[in-house]
């Protein structure tokens, strides 16, 4: 059964002032238990940890019934967290650790890192490379969202190669090859998007070229986040959550041709599975960062990669110098999962 999305209507209610407010509720009545997960975008198949889990009836099987809303940005995600409105989220570690340094920012808490490498690439065509962090001065340069994980990214890997991040200007692009236009109209140097749109690139043969961010600034890529308090009343909830989406994980990495996986997503509109040839490339590419760190280390957070990720943050001016990066995740929940 497809997971449920934000209505038209609803979204358009929304604004641009913030997202539906969604409760979490108890349904311990009825047999399965409700949450609600929300994701940083609109449904992709960097989402599929979620998607195939709820796709494939994972969570099911663990006595959940989880609606996963589509987000409108990694900053929105992490206010429907902070507002009570969801129990979980996905969004990037950077992004993460950033809004936990402020205000009120202390009530985040990272349960679990689906992506250890990051999932984000640069993108630019072959008459106008930008290969390097320096190659961005006095250019502009595309992000998914602004105040998002991709503008944290950019900022972060300018600093680690000295470029004054006032010399780079930044302006929103869409998650996909249409990308490319822009910067053939003169309207972008360059953009950040995640790991699909290279695949996609890649399989339509369309010149480009294209790094991952990981060369300059390692910081972990995607995490689980959620409220303290919420997880102290609701930690069995994490617990089923995190256990339905690593066996969906093993189920994938053991789908030799993916066959299963593309249809346990026929229920989500997602546009990238509109060409059935190159969505199994996506997802290929997407699913490598899951094992960034070894395969034994799925779902956890590894404290080496998140430390060296904050100290690059706080190099940044992200985060306060010196921090420990542990006082932002736990491996509680993950280690209950796996148990």
């Amino acid at each position: 059964m497809p997971a449920s999305a934000l209505t038209r209507r609803a979204a358009l209610a929304l604004g641009g002032g913030g997202m539906l407010s969604l409760s979490l509720r108890d349904t311990r009545a009825q047999g399965a238990r409700a949450m609600t997960f929300v994701t940083p975008f609109a449904y992709i198949l960097a989402f599929v940890d979620v998607l195939n889990a709820k796709g494939g009836g994972y969570f099911e099987r663990e006595g959940l019934e989880v609606s996963i809303e589509q987000g409108r940005g990694s900053a929105m995600a992490v206010q429907q967290i902070l507002g009570g409105g969801a129990l979980l989220s996905r969004t990037g570690v950077g992004d993460h650790i950033r809004a936990s340094t402020r205000p009120g920012g202390d009530e985040l808490v990272a349960v679990a890192t689906i992506s250890q490498g990051s999932p984000f690439y640069v993108i630019s065509a072959p008459n106008k490379p930008i290969r390097t962090p320096e190659e961005m001065a006095g250019k502009t340069i595309g992000i998914l969202s602004v105040g998002g994980a991709t503008e944290i990214m950019l900022d972060v890997m300018l600093q680690a190669r000295g470029v004054d991040r006032a010399r780079v200007q930044r302006q929103t692009a869409p998650n996909s090859p249409a990308g490319l236009q822009l910067i053939q109209q003169g309207r972008l140097d360059a953009y950040i998007v995640s790991a699909g749109v290279p695949a996609a690139l890649q399989a339509s043969n369309t010149p480009h070229v294209a790094w991952n961010t990981d060369d300059v600034a390692p910081i972990p890529g995607q995490c689980y986040i959620a409220r303290r308090a919420s997880v102290a009343q609701n930690g069995d909830l994490v617990v089923r959550f995190l256990r339905a989406v690593k066996r969906s994980l093993d189920d994938m990495l053991a789908d030799s041709d993916l066959s299963k996986t593309m249809a346990n997503l026929r229920g989500f509109e997602i546009a990238e599975m509109r060409n059935a040839a190159v969505a199994p490339l996506i997802l290929r590419n997407e699913m490598q960062f899951w094992l960034t760190a070894g395969r034994e280390n799925m779902l956890r957070n590894v404290p080496e990669r998140w430390q060296r990720g904050y100290d690059l943050m706080a190099a940044a001016g992200f985060a306060p110098a010196g921090g420990k990066a542990e006082a932002f995740y736990t491996n509680e929940f993950v280690q209950r999962a796996l148990a």
